[in-house]
């Protein structure tokens, strides 16, 4: 057990805002974690006693610099490239990477050295917070964003009821995160109906409003859960093995499945189609710089199609190559053998990571690395307990 924090007091103070407001941020403005977190995390700065990184952190370490190197060759920092105007700050990807690593790393590494109390505590907030997280977001899936269009028309920023969907179903990624670690927590204290209800919530409501990734990565979630439950030790060796097969073979497979692509875009709507003629071109253009990639942020280099290749293991080797892969599987089989230490639930909060990151969304997004560093403490207060006598299981 690590010993606790100098500044616990203050520290249990942010900690406590930042668990407050992440539920409410998800609802309203789930692209906020970009500030908050961030904030945090810069707050917490005074009390942060640096230690010798891990082997998690030094991966990410190794892939950070290697994406930094890259920056000499990825074609959107070429003074004749596709995108050679990078004078707003906003787009300095790699600037934004390298201060949510450091920032992150303080956010996580205070949080490690919490007092036991303290994180107990800190526990009930997040509990609550999902709980009502999953109430609200399913009754808004159940009435077609009734709450929200409220809020957004006495606000004066009444939007038309697509966008307000569009902008209620991003809570329900981070009420994914929040699932596993919650509800354990909840069947601890022996909440059963809380517990059911999140389950009711977390699961019914990205069906509700239409976002598939989330719900499947809940099921790969639970898979990961049982898998700890039935082959214990082994699981972490087993998951973080796929995990890693998935990242180094993730643009041959797709290679693979064009026909079969072509197929299910026919039958499963235009935005899904899109994607997945995104994940064929970017497979198809892993070809061309196969060992070291684009360079960072070298998927800008084919805009308008596409902005980034809404999968990670795609985007890992489109601007980074082989390198770039080996590098990533390194760290998610480093990160899933830590989570093994700290129980199921943190297996399967990884895995509902791995899955909507396999899926969705850009793997430099602020929001999205932000609720990684989230992830990490959420799994960090279940692993404590509600026990008198629980001894947690946390490092730096």
């Amino acid at each position: 057990m690590t010993r606790p924090a100098t500044g616990a007091p203050y520290a249990s103070w942010i900690f406590l805002i930042l668990f407050v407001l992440t539920p409410l941020t998800a609802y309203l403005w789930p692209f906020g974690l970009a500030a908050f977190t961030p904030i945090a995390a810069i707050l917490l700065i005074p009390v942060f006693r640096p230690e010798r990184p891990g082997l998690v952190w030094a991966a990410l370490l190794a892939l950070l610099i290697y994406a930094l190197v890259s920056v000499l060759w990825s074609p959107v920092f070429a003074d004749q490239g596709v995108v050679s105007d990078y004078a707003d700050a906003e787009r300095q990807t790699w600037a934004k990477v390298v201060l949510n690593l450091g920032l992150y790393a303080v956010l996580v590494g205070v949080a490690a050295r919490l007092p036991v109390r303290t994180m107990r505590r800190q526990a009930v907030i997040f509990m609550v917070g999902a709980v009502l997280l999953s109430a609200v977001l399913a009754f808004e899936g159940l009435t077609g964003t009734r709450l929200y269009h409220l809020l957004t028309t006495w606000s004066g920023d009444a939007m038309r009821p697509d966008l307000e969907r569009r902008n209620v179903a991003q809570g329900t990624y981070s009420l994914a995160l929040m699932y596993w670690p919650a509800v354990t927590l909840l069947l601890r204290r022996g909440w059963r109906r809380a517990a059911l209800l999140l389950t009711l919530g977390a699961f019914s409501a990205p069906l509700l409003l239409g976002t598939w990734a989330p719900f499947v990565a809940l099921i790969g979630g639970g898979v990961a859960y049982w898998l700890v439950r039935v082959l214990k030790d082994r699981a972490s060796v087993v998951i973080g093995a796929s995990f890693a097969a998935v990242i180094l073979l993730a643009p041959w497979v797709v290679l693979l499945c064009e026909g079969l692509f072509d197929w299910a875009g026919a039958r499963l709507g235009a935005s899904w189609a899109a994607r997945l003629d995104i994940w064929s071109f970017t497979a198809e253009q892993t070809l061309r710089h196969p060992i070291f990639g684009w360079g960072l942020d070298g998927s800008r280099a084919f805009l308008p199609f596409m902005l980034h290749p809404h999968s990670a293991p795609l985007q890992i080797w489109l601007e980074l190559g082989l390198v770039g892969a080996v590098l990533l599987a390194v760290v998610w089989w480093l990160l899933i053998q830590r989570a093994g230490r700290l129980g199921p639930q943190a297996v399967a909060a990884a895995a509902t990571y791995f899955v909507i990151g396999g899926l969705s969304f850009g793997m430099w997004q602020e929001w999205w690395l932000g609720l990684a560093a989230l992830t990490a403490i959420w799994c960090m207060a279940a692993n404590v307990g509600v026990e008198p006598n629980f001894e947690p299981v946390i490092e730096a």
